[in-house]
């Protein structure tokens, strides 16, 4: 219970996060702050930095200090259960973070846009270390796990302003500098707030989808100690989940994030200002080059991901979760549920190209439409599946979600705007396939020469079983690429040869 309390916490600043930060300020910023550069020059766009910098401070400042007013009032007005008074303590201590964390994204989007990649993909390693400290010292804190976990909700708002100060430097090289202009009527300015507000309405919905996930997580769980059902139009009707259905999708989550945060996020965040640099120069042949080449990489990596991670979702579940309190029970609803993300990993990762496709063409409409269709579909199914696959029905609506989003959206850019998906990426997604299913039948092959101990194998044995199948299985994918002559998979050789 106290851990789902702490996700549910954490999501909702993250989700101002993904609204101010690096969502629909990035993309409505990035750009205009790219056409600054192109066509004005850099002390002119040091100046619209500044500028949009000023506003962002502003408004979070407002926010954050309507939210923790909030959070104060209403356990103190309304009577609401152990769980929830939980989340509004956590909150009090967390919701600041929105500050530190949007300031991060946005300055990330600036060095993004300058080709620098480093210190904003290197920033959540700051967040994680922070987050470990406070999970040693919590211990210090007392014994009950309720005034532990309080000791991780300051490590996360301590870790937001280190993220913001570590930045400065970076900034500093390129000769960003900030100073306060508070000059509200810049055109610029104006343009980016007229096209932040359909993205925010878009992401705006499906992060609100996100956070409704996990309070379904919470509200349709029985409390722990308490009753098995709850009243409805006057009939008991059982609760279709136990108490730490948060937290279960929270760890299976944190293990789909790895490949699309890795590779997903990462492309999607490399290709964007290039296809903003090339919609502004109205280059629509070396768009449609830099998109096709961008789906063919994702897909590469995408697919295998998808299929490694439910191959190997009980080995990776043994080896990083399974222990003490994490027993058999945990590691199996984890199990379930990560077999349900993982079916859509491809689509997840693609989704991010997609959008940014449409956000550098200046349409920002068509993916908030269809964005919010699909978080309709969305929240019927996971309204409907929780009854059949508790916890898992909610991972399984997400996934389809993101396929039938993926689906509408690639039909969409084919009709209305200048990109053309060619024929060699149909070429590469059946080379892909074929490789997937090759590794698959390796990976299962060479796993069952591992006995399933029931997670009472040493930590030598369950790393065995999970690097030895995985090690089977991109080799017989690299091999299968190889005899089929998969461009792609030999750009990353050679990529990858050329970093050593």
């Amino acid at each position: 219970m106290v851990w789902d309390a702490f996700t549910v916490a954490f999501k909702i600043p993250n989700l101002f996060r993904r609204l101010f930060g690096e969502g629909a300020l990035s993309a409505a910023f990035i750009p205009i702050f790219t056409e600054q550069l192109e066509k004005r020059g850099k002390e002119e766009a040091l100046v619209f930095f500044n500028i949009v910098a000023t506003a962002l401070i502003i408004i979070l400042g407002g926010i954050v200090f309507l939210g923790e007013g909030s959070f104060f009032v209403i356990p103190r007005v309304f009577q609401i259960q152990e769980k929830w008074q939980l989340i509004l303590k956590l909150l009090i201590i967390m919701f600041p973070y929105v500050f530190f964390i949007c300031l991060v994204a946005f300055m990330g989007a600036v060095l993004n846009t300058l080709r620098h990649f480093f210190m904003p993909a290197f920033a959540p390693v700051v967040m994680n270390v922070c987050w470990i400290l406070g999970a040693v010292l919590a211990p210090y804190t007392g014994k009950a796990l309720d005034k532990m976990i309080y000791a991780v909700a300051i490590s996360t708002f301590l870790s937001g302003l280190v993220q913001v100060i570590i930045h400065i430097p970076t900034l500093r090289k390129k000769e960003l500098y900030y100073r306060f202009i508070p000059r509200f009527s810049h055109p610029g300015l104006k343009l980016v707030l007229t096209r932040m507000a359909p993205i925010v309405f878009g992401l705006g919905i499906v992060q609100v989808n996100v956070l409704l996930d996990s309070l379904i997580a919470v509200g349709f769980s029985a409390p722990q100690g308490g009753p098995g059902s709850f009243n409805f139009a006057g009939m008991a009707v059982h609760f279709p989940m136990k108490a730490g259905a948060a937290s279960v999708l929270y760890y299976s989550d944190r293990l789909i994030q790895f490949p699309l945060g890795v590779f997903g996020i990462a492309m999607a965040t490399a290709v964007f200002p290039l296809f903003s640099t090339h919609a502004v120069r109205e280059d629509w042949n070396n768009f449609s080059t830099a998109f096709n080449k961008a789906l063919k990489f994702i897909l590469l990596i995408g697919i295998p991901a998808s299929m490694a991670i439910i191959m190997l979702r009980e080995p990776i579940i043994d080896l990083l979760y399974r222990r003490n309190q994490f027993d058999a029970e945990s590691a199996y609803r984890t199990s379930r549920v990560i077999l349900f993300y993982a079916f859509g990993i491809w689509a997840y990762c693609g989704l991010h190209v997609l959008i940014r496709a449409f956000y550098s063409v200046k349409d920002t409409v068509t993916p908030v439409k269809v964005g919010a269709a699909c978080v309709g579909l969305n929240l019927v199914l996971n309204l409907s599946l929780i009854w059949v696959l508790q916890e898992g029905g909610l991972a399984l609506s997400t996934a389809i979600s993101a396929i039938v989003q993926i689906v509408i959206l690639t039909i969409i850019l084919q009709k209305r705007l200048c990109i053309k998906i060619g024929n060699e990426v149909f070429v590469s997604l059946q080379k892909t396939v074929i490789a997937s299913v090759s590794m698959v039948f390796v990976c299962w092959f060479v796993l069952r020469m591992f006995p399933d101990l029931n997670g009472s194998g040493s930590l030598y044995f369950k790393g065995l079983r999970l690097f030895v199948p995985l090690l089977s299985a991109f080799a017989a994918f690299a091999g299968t690429s190889v005899l089929l002559k998969s461009e792609e998979f030999g750009h990353l050789v050679k990529l990858s040869l050329r970093r050593m």
